[in-house]
């Protein structure tokens, strides 16, 4: 039997795009898809080391090279910071995934009681290398408060843990009542994921991204484990042309190539543009 279906418990799944190699299955009764075998924890934490913020295979796992992309992830935290900030004064808040810190960082010069929370050791280290007040651990296991954050953000994370459900019990025992839950994840519902077919660039190898959300199954597991939604956005990030193009070359080879040169050429390939792929969700929820 397959293990049960961390929304509704259900041990019925069928094969879900078998074409693309992750072995993933879909829940027959609530629709989520997963990948068929959790990796265990010794896995995990051998998956997020240093190669895994500088990895060649940026398309595949990882990233190209997190910290030299410093400038604009820290352009894309004022981006969600000013937005959170359009919902509440600033105040506590946890940024869990944090990586080397840099949302951490702008929220800090913001004046936000900010902190971090990383799964990553190698990350951590290099965010308290830079003074930064990031801890080692999980969700379930973080030694924090109850009630005692107001704002708790989960960037690009709900689809790397095993444990989705009890990640966001987590999230609402550490928020006090009205407090505001952010995150982002790929939505393997969206229109670019179903026209790309086996070929979305969202599916990575199956010790990376575990879970797949629709907008239905994440606002169903929202709701079930105590929040409200009150906004759904489409996320987007500031990237370089350069990366634009590598993504580009998943989908469209040829064009991605004569693109990039021209960009090189001309001397635009490491100009910043904000791009929103239409692939990635955002969700602002409180905490009921």
């Amino acid at each position: 039997m397959n293990p049960p279906c961390n929304l509704c418990g259900s041990e019925a799944a069928s094969p879900f795009c078998p074409g693309n190699g992750r072995g993933l299955l879909r829940c027959d009764r609530c629709g989520l898809v997963r990948v068929q075998d959790l990796p265990s924890a010794a896995t995990l934490a051998t998956l997020y080391d240093a190669s895994y913020f500088r990895n060649a295979r940026s398309g595949e796992l990882g990233y190209s090279d997190y910290a030299a992309d410093e400038a604009n992830i820290r352009r894309t935290a004022r981006r969600r910071l000013a937005h959170l900030e359009r919902l509440t004064v600033s105040g506590r808040l946890l940024d869990v995934g944090c990586a080397l810190g840099f949302f951490v960082d702008e929220a800090a010069q913001r004046g936000w009681q900010a902190e971090g929370l990383e799964f990553s050791t190698y990350a951590v280290a290099e965010a308290q290398r830079r003074g930064l007040r990031v801890q080692a651990g999980t969700l379930e296991n973080a030694d924090l408060p109850a009630a005692s954050f107001d704002v708790l953000t989960l960037y690009d994370v709900i689809e790397h843990v095993p444990d989705p459900r009890a990640v966001l019990q987590a999230t609402a025992r550490l928020l006090h009542p009205g407090g505001l839950l952010e995150l982002t994840t790929p939505d393997v519902g969206s229109l670019p994921a179903r026209l790309a077919g086996r070929r979305w660039i969202g599916y990575k190898l199956s010790e990376e991204h575990l879970y797949y959300f629709a907008q239905p199954t994440l606002r169903r597991l929202l709701a079930e484990t105590g929040f409200e939604v009150i906004e759904t956005w489409p996320a987007g990030k500031y990237v370089t042309l350069a990366l634009f193009c590598d993504r580009l070359g998943f989908y469209l080879p040829p064009l991605a190539r004569l693109l990039s040169s021209l960009l090189r050429m001309l001397r635009f390939d490491q100009r910043a543009l904000y791009i929103i792929p239409g692939d990635i969700v955002g969700i602002t929820a409180r905490r009921a």
